[in-house]
């Protein structure tokens, strides 16, 4: 997936400001709970809120604009960014050729977790450089993606298998089961990740691996920013058009809820940040897996059997 937080929109080509028409509140994303407290003001001036649940500890949107028709083409009817813009047929930049190089290292890190290579599925495809690494990698990739424009130019860039729409509303069952899933800074976007994790199941072999990449609200970044704002000495700096995309902010502890709910276990998590190494430094590794402070949190699991009563 592209980095959302840079994304530009209708409303950017439009020089317009976003402001939603219909809100809506809503309990805890992933537990249920309507229990929270205040966490973040945060926005063009500070305009949206987010709370954290009592229970599981998400921090999530309330209120939060209603994810209707007009929410999504307003955040997503168009995004691409100067690092990450429609390739011409066939051709990478160097920026697009060395993302693609990247990609390969979390490749072999689902690789090494699934012992093999096999049928993998990108949820959030973008102009599809994720599936060519693994296409290029020994995987069978297919790609999906909520905007129709980067569906088109994966598949006629590179070939690739690619479908639009919303992943708990497409029917994937022609492909089987996947050996892998990758969902790489998408699942926060949703308003309804509990269904995305009964697809998660549905859609993976039973000894399949599912990768998430998700932003890391605990990072030590975002918790040194957030103190400063708390103190009345820093702003956010957004500009007027972008939209609050997403809905909820995770971090480890809520995963492992969130994943444990729908029969998840987890082999390995950690930080990194955005230019990976397939070699890092035992300061790296301490920095990413041991205090696991980083941006960005790469969760690996497999789904546990499900015993059912008799």
């Amino acid at each position: 997936m592209l980095d959302l937080l840079n994304m530009a929109t209708t409303l950017t080509r439009e020089n317009r400001e976003y402001r939603p028409h219909h809100w809506e509140e809503v309990d805890c994303l992933f537990c249920g709970s309507p229990q929270f407290r205040g966490h973040e003001k945060y926005g063009p001036d500070h305009r949206y809120t987010y709370v954290q649940c009592e229970q599981c500890a998400l921090v999530y949107a309330r209120p939060r604009p209603r994810y209707d028709a007009e929410f999504i083409e307003a955040a997503y009817s168009l995004y691409d960014t100067e690092s990450h813009h429609l390739v011409t047929r066939g051709q990478l930049s160097a920026d697009e050729r060395a993302l693609v190089e990247q990609y390969k290292i979390t490749l072999r890190q689902i690789e090494a977790a699934l012992g093999r290579k096999g049928q993998i599925l990108d949820i959030g495809c973008a102009t599809g450089l994720f599936i060519l690494a693994a296409q290029e990698d020994g995987w069978n990739p297919i790609g999906i993606d909520i905007s129709a424009s980067m569906t088109t130019a994966a598949h006629l860039n590179f070939g690739l298998t690619t479908y639009c729409g919303q992943y708990h509303e497409l029917d994937l069952s022609r492909h089987g089961t996947f050996d892998a899933i990758y969902c790489s800074h998408v699942i926060e976007h949703i308003p309804n990740p509990n269904a995305w994790g009964e697809k998660f199941r549905a859609d993976l072999k039973p000894d399949g691996v599912l990768c998430l990449n998700i932003p890391n609200q605990f990072s030590i970044d975002r918790v040194f920013k957030r103190g400063l704002k708390r103190l009345g000495l820093r702003r956010d700096h957004w500009e007027r058009w972008r939209t609050p995309d997403h809905l909820f902010e995770p971090h480890l502890d809520p995963m492992r809820f969130f994943l444990h709910r729908h029969h998840f276990e987890i082999l390995s998590a950690f930080t990194y940040s955005g230019n990976e190494s397939p070699n890092p430094t035992w300061a790296q590794n301490f920095f990413h897996r041991v205090l696991k402070i980083g941006p960005r949190l790469r969760i690996l699991s497999r789904p546990l059997p499900v015993l059912k009563d008799r």
